[in-house]
């Protein structure tokens, strides 16, 4: 009979190609590490890893047999969570693929009005960024998408949901907002740092219409919107951002929002990816439509 802790200490020790290292990620001494090798060795009648230096690393056997030791591993983890929301007073459930930007701003309030008016999903949000989504919903690990991006995968549908604008936005100078008169783009261009690829989509042909506008402009990469958002605050630079991403700082007066006419500034928006669609998916997307339109 194999034991489920042989199994977790054998895909981790595969993982990481090192009992000691294995060991301390599952919280074990190291000697119940080789003893949990050793009795599945023994049940398998295999040798599961050879030595390589201070390694060790998958024998053919081993390698073999390391599928369907996370796919037991899996099931069990898989159905364990099922009868904990089950008794939990969950009867289905539903799993999104989110981007990080709509995860921090669209759904916490979708969220929860869905919550209440659904109380038997159980629903699971897995965080992925925008190039990921489509991979997640592909092989089942989500049941559908939200993301700032249409998928790759050309069997999936990824269906345009809820324009937003992109705004050029700028630290708050701590003034009075109304008689406070922002730097034109121009100004800012020659003497500020332009925050940039925080958001997929739309900076390829902003950047090469700003570059071909105003010659040498300063630019920093930052890939993440929530980052940029904090650094423009602290006058690191400004940016170009969906409307949504900066709705809050902009009602709280910690950014300031600068109308310009010197470029045209493109709209973004958010796609629905899934593919077979679940009856709690199907559920889900008529429920989030009415706030996408």
């Amino acid at each position: 009979m194999m034991n489920l802790n042989w199994l977790r200490t054998f895909v981790a020790a595969a993982t990481y190609e090192n009992f000691r290292e294995a060991s301390e990620k599952l919280y074990l001494a190291q000697p119940t590490v080789t003893v949990h090798i050793q009795q599945l060795e023994k049940s398998l009648n295999s040798k599961l890893f050879v030595k390589s230096g201070r390694r060790v690393i998958l024998s053919e056997a081993g390698r073999q047999f390391l599928p369907y030791a996370k796919t037991m591993v899996e099931h069990y983890d898989s159905s364990l969570q099922h009868m904990i929301g089950w008794n939990q007073g969950y009867y289905k459930k539903l799993t999104i693929a989110v981007s990080p930007l709509l995860a921090a701003t669209l759904l916490p309030y979708v969220l929860h009005q869905f919550m209440k008016q659904h109380p038997s999903i159980e629903v699971v949000v897995k965080v992925s960024e925008s190039h990921d989504i489509g991979e997640s919903v592909a092989e089942g690990s989500a049941d559908l998408g939200l993301s700032r991006m249409a998928a790759i995968q050309q069997h999936l549908t990824s269906e345009k949901m809820g324009p937003d604008p992109i705004v050029f936005v700028v630290q708050h100078d701590g003034g009075d907002a109304e008689s406070s008169l922002p730097l034109s783009l121009e100004e800012y261009c020659h003497n500020t740092t332009l925050l940039t690829y925080s958001h997929p989509g739309y900076w390829d042909e902003l950047l090469i219409e700003l570059r071909a506008k105003y010659e040498g402009i300063r630019t920093m990469v930052v890939s993440q919107v929530h980052v940029t958002k904090r650094f423009i605050e602290e006058g690191l630079g400004f940016s170009f951002l969906p409307r949504s991403a900066v709705q809050r700082e902009l009602l709280e007066g910690r950014m300031i929002e600068v109308e310009t006419d010197e470029i045209r500034l493109p709209t973004v928006y958010t796609y629905m990816v899934y593919h077979h669609i679940s009856r709690e998916a199907k559920i889900f997307k008529e429920f989030i439509e009415k706030y996408m339109h």
